[in-house]
């Protein structure tokens, strides 16, 4: 039988990062069942021109188009629906997630992105929603399942942990792809969307130490700022960046790249870096695309302690350091840059971790979670 699979999600063009990770698992779940008959319900900030999977529209801040999409949803004769959540996408706090979900009458399975330990009102009603109408729940590491055990109080054989995949990219050498971008000396990068939640800032105070043991060391801040953010104050926080590398004197080793950049350019940008840097400030995180490539393509990565990163990057396969403390990312930093060996193993830990994670072998947890309970 032909599976008919409906995924409710931003989607592409839309610039952001659970947008690609459904265009991802919607092209991988199609090279492994070529008769599967996947469907896009995109839900949009703004208009958009998708391509011919998306057949119908959800506008985010309007709670009546919510339900307009589940009654479609309903007609469709679809097997089963995955529902990819982040709060912000369904209204402000999550506050249209129960709505929608109440409406829906076919079988659910949510990917759960965000998922505080110590929720808002709205964010709690919306997770436990989430938790009573979905036939399973998927998660990225194993403490968000026992985040939504204890704090949510899910049954755990509702749970399922299936890790953040990574796209399958062409390998190139660091010195290769330094040479393309027009780059030298010691790069350190930060990248996805701009947002003051990042704490880029304890990164650039951390490089005036950094310089006086390698001074030949850069520090590349990619990405352009959240557009949630950017409505709301502009480019303040990316002034601010500029404003305190200057007054650091550091000015001439950053660079900021202010565009969301496609993957292949993006993973240029990764292939040569030194160390990638997750200064993180929120401590719950439970996913994260950005340290997770960076992870896969072999690359040190120095992480503020966030949940997803204390998973990932446990077993010497990265490095953690204390919140909001810049002194800490300087000496390990110079730690990583004057310990060849250290530098070398650490990067084989973090290459041969994200083997396991490539797209098509991931995917193919999803669908067998979507055909057990498809109706």
């Amino acid at each position: 039988m032909k599976s008919k699979i409906i995924l409710v999600s931003s989607y592409p063009p839309r610039q952001c990062g659970i947008a690609a990770f459904t265009a991802d698992l919607v092209n991988s779940l199609g090279r492994i069942d070529s008769e599967l008959n996947c469907r896009i319900v995109a839900i949009g900030d703004k208009k958009y021109h998708y391509d011919k999977k998306v057949k119908f529209c959800i506008s985010q801040r309007k709670k009546e188009s919510f339900l307009k999409a589940a009654d479609w949803i309903n007609d469709s004769k679809a097997n089963i629906i995955n529902i990819q959540h982040q709060f912000l996408l369904y209204g402000e706090e999550g506050e249209f997630t129960a709505s929608f979900l109440n409406r829906i009458k076919l079988p659910v399975i949510t990917t759960i992105h965000t998922l505080p330990s110590q929720p808002a009102r709205r964010e709690k009603e919306a997770i436990k929603a989430i938790v009573d109408k979905s036939e399973k729940v998927t998660v990225m590491i194993n403490y968000a399942k026992e985040i939504l055990r204890k704090v949510y109080h899910a049954s755990g054989e509702k749970i399922k942990v299936i890790p953040h995949p990574v796209p399958k990219i062409e390998k190139i050498g660091r010195e290769r792809a330094k040479l393309k971008l027009g780059l030298k000396g010691n790069i350190i990068s930060t990248f996805g969307f701009i947002r003051r939640d990042k704490g880029i800032e304890y990164g650039l105070a951390a490089l005036p130490e950094i310089l006086k043991q390698t001074p030949d060391t850069f520090y590349l801040i990619i990405g352009k700022t959240q557009p949630s953010h950017r409505a709301e104050e502009g480019e303040s926080y990316r002034k601010s960046l500029i404003n305190r590398a200057e007054k650091l004197g550091v000015r001439k080793n950053v660079k900021l790249v202010n565009r969301f950049l496609p993957l292949k350019e993006l993973t240029d940008y990764l292939y040569a870096t030194d160390i990638f840097l997750t200064p993180y400030l929120g401590k719950s995180q439970v996913s994260s695309g950005a340290l997770i490539y960076g992870l896969s393509l072999g690359r040190i990565c120095i992480s503020t302690p966030f949940s997803y990163a204390k998973e990932v990057l446990s077993s010497g396969r990265g490095i953690l350091v204390e919140f909001r403390k810049s002194g800490c990312i300087a000496k390990a930093v110079t730690k990583i840059l004057r310990d060849g060996k250290l530098r070398k193993d650490m990067e084989k830990k973090a290459y041969q971790y994200g083997k396991n994670l490539l797209w098509d072998k991931v995917a193919k947890d999803y669908l067998k979670l979507f055909r057990r309970n498809a109706k």
